[in-house]
């Protein structure tokens, strides 16, 4: 578990979520809402599933997996 939360916003671009989640290495990332309350989770699964771009989950996915590659 990391010490620092990383967090996106619910009316953030979804590939800006992804480029999160690809430079921090990190397969799920809380979303929440403009009083910074808690409305959800985006994994990995959720785009590939909800933006139907292969591309985007699986350079994620490789992101994610590889060792050394965070920016933490």
């Amino acid at each position: 578990m990391s010490k620092e939360l990383i967090t996106c916003l619910e009316d953030q671009d979804v590939k800006e979520a992804a480029e999160l989640m690809q430079s921090k290495q990190i397969r799920r990332v809380p979303i929440l809402n403009k009083d910074k309350r808690l409305v959800g989770m985006l994994s990995l699964g959720d785009l590939a599933h909800r933006t139907q771009d292969s591309k985007l989950a699986g350079k994620t996915l490789e992101e994610v997996s590889t060792p050394g590659k965070s920016s933490q």
